[in-house]
């Protein structure tokens, strides 16, 4: 497992230490997990996922993985921003990606196509893009489960 965790901790480094990625550690996106936590969990479970797949872009992967939900507002408060999160984001993500990290056209596929099927119009278009909608419901899960186990301790 160590093994595991130093490849990943290589691909995801230039991005997690940079401090416009550092800033969405103060944004809660899931119960009380940060959108930096959820999205590198993302990463690790896309990451995990396609160790076990032949011909997987994973530079692209983890970079569309960790941008995902690069939006950089907190997405509870609705002062002052349009409504439908959930169906904007990724494009603001996108943008995000693109003005912060240079990123490619796959990675900005990847990162668009992450809501499907709520974004029912727009599927992923590549393997990578699969894996990392997949590694975000299963996350998000994660992050929701934890957040009921919270509210049961706290009663």
């Amino acid at each position: 497992m160590d093994e595991l965790i130093r490849e990943f901790f290589k691909y995801v480094k230039p991005i997690i230490k940079d401090e416009r990625y550092q800033v969405l550690k103060k944004y809660i996106h899931h119960g009380n997990t940060s959108v930096y936590r959820h999205s590198v969990l993302v990463a690790f479970i896309a990451f995990k996922i396609a160790k076990k797949r032949k011909k997987i872009d994973m530079d692209s992967l983890i970079k569309g993985a960790l941008l995902h939900d690069y939006f950089k507002y907190d997405w509870h408060i609705l002062e002052g921003r349009k409504r439908l999160h959930g169906f904007r984001h990724p494009w603001i993500a996108a943008k995000n990606a693109i003005d912060d990290f240079n990123v490619n056209k796959k990675v900005v596929g990847i990162i668009q196509t992450h809501m499907w099927p709520l974004t029912f119009y727009y599927p992923p278009h590549s393997r990578e893009a699969w894996i990392v909608s997949k590694a975000d419901k299963i996350a998000t899960h994660i992050d929701m489960v934890k957040k009921r186990k919270l509210k049961k301790s706290n009663k």
